[in-house]
């Protein structure tokens, strides 16, 4: 497998990571709180491995930091950090990803709350290559989730649409993605997610490329220290 393919499945895993390690803390509460955890992923391509994450919540800021380490020993790390202020409606968050070889891909973005209820976001994606994507959206809280529709431009200058959409019902998560590129064609990432009772989650992943070529696989996340 190329090693960027690699690296996305690893990424899929530390992101459900970070997911895991959610403090259950409002926003709103002045004591900081602080969660670990430590578990195992695989998934239905043979690959497998380890993560740890740490996340910290206290009154407008929450930060994040962890680690997986795949079957072939390579670790990936990530560390974020989101503020909001209440007051203004307005905050921020950056994330810092670092492969194996050492290379770093960053995320920075501010964001602000509008007069109609809906966030707007703008910032920069700059990836392991070194080349840096600027983007913008606008998020919608529904009854049930929320949803997105934005633009990202990438170093070249070109533009692509995105949407996206997030659910929760009866303990499960569905987060559909749909980017469609300056000349029309669409790619569409589909990702359900359920918490099973022996508090395991499991992934399911359907990608369709711009060609109409689907792909699709299951991944296996569980916690071995609460």
């Amino acid at each position: 497998m190329k090693t960027s393919s690699r690296l996305s499945l690893t990424l899929v895993a530390l992101g459900a990571a970070f997911v895991l390690t959610a403090a259950p803390a409002s926003a709103a509460e002045k004591k900081t709180k602080v969660k670990e955890r430590e578990g195992t992923y695989t998934n239905s391509n043979g690959k497998s491995g380890a993560f740890e994450g740490k996340a910290t919540r206290e009154k407008g800021k929450k930060t994040r930091e962890g680690s997986v380490t795949n079957q072939d020993g390579e670790t990936t790390t990530r560390k974020s950090e989101r503020t909001w202020d209440k007051e203004t409606g307005t905050g921020a968050h950056s994330r810092t990803t670092t492969g194996p070889e050492g290379k770093t891909a960053t995320v920075n973005s501010t964001s602000q709350k509008n007069e109609d209820g809906t966030l707007g976001t703008t910032g920069t994606r700059t990836g392991f290559n070194g080349k840096t994507q600027t983007f913008e959206n606008t998020t919608t809280k529904t009854e049930n989730g929320r949803t997105s529709t934005g633009t990202v431009t990438n170093a070249a200058g070109k533009t692509a649409t995105t949407s996206s959409s997030v659910t929760h019902e009866n303990g499960a998560t569905n987060k559909t993605q749909t980017v469609t590129g300056p000349e029309g064609k669409t790619s569409e990432r589909v990702v359900a997610s359920k918490k099973n009772e022996d508090g395991s989650v499991t992934r399911t992943i359907q990608v369709t490329a711009p060609d109409g070529t689907v792909s699709t696989r299951t991944e296996t996340i569980a916690v071995t220290k609460p």
